[in-house]
């Protein structure tokens, strides 16, 4: 039996399905020019906006106004000025968009991740949501998409908000990760959706696999193999 903390309630049985954490590749010597960079990181940040909001659009179909506004927020946090000045000045020293995009957004993870404040540490999340996001549309790599098998158990290192597009309902039954707090984004899209939810599960992916059959207690926080 693994123990983790209990974010959003209900019982449930299913089988594992790992998401692995995604490592997008670039080359980090390529540099087109200053003004080359700079419309290619805003292109980006312009398709991101846009995917943001009808990401929002479509969740409030099913959460309320002001948890499908989480995402909302990531638009504000990407827009930030200080983030755009620190992009603006790497790009401008020549850093790729890319590397531009990630070295900030990486500077701002520390910050927040360094901060006395539970509450202000889970924001880290939603910023390594936004990066690996813009790196996508960077890159040209669409979002990984998942087949999620009936009676799913979703388990994965940690869960970024976005996390809720793979949470169809109608075949996951249970959230698991290794990180998190009762306080994060995803937990409080899990209870908006109902779904049972334990997060801060110790040696969760090295314990579990595919296909694992498993209890998940989103009251106790149990996670339990059968």
């Amino acid at each position: 039996m693994l123990n983790g903390i209990a974010v959003s309630g209900g019982f449930a049985i299913g089988k594992i399905l790992k998401l692995e954490e995604e490592t997008i590749c670039y080359n980090t010597q390529a540099y087109a020019g200053k003004q080359s960079e700079q419309h290619r990181y805003e292109t980006a940040l312009r398709e991101f906006t846009h995917k943001t909001n009808a990401a929002a659009s479509d969740l409030r179909r099913i959460v309320s106004k002001e948890e499908a506004d989480i995402f909302t927020g990531h638009i504000y946090m990407a827009h930030d000025p200080d983030m755009q000045r620190m992009i603006k000045e790497k790009i401008a020293s020549g850093f790729n968009a890319e590397m531009a995009m990630e070295s900030a957004c990486d500077s701002f993870i520390d910050l927040l991740s360094a901060a006395d404040s539970q509450l202000i540490k889970q924001r880290a999340a939603d910023v390594r949501d936004i990066k690996h996001s813009l790196l996508c549309i960077l890159t040209a790599r669409g979002q990984k998409e998942r087949n999620i098998p009936l009676g799913s158990v979703i388990a994965a290192r940690e869960f970024t908000p976005s996390a809720v597009h793979f949470m169809d309902r109608r075949r996951t039954v249970a959230a698991v990760a290794e990180q998190g707090k009762r306080n994060s984004h995803f937990a409080i899209l899990m209870r908006a959706m109902g779904i049972p939810a334990v997060l801060s599960v110790k040696n969760l992916m090295h314990t579990l696999h595919d296909a694992d059959k498993v209890i998940v207690d989103g009251n106790s926080g149990e996670v339990i193999k059968i």
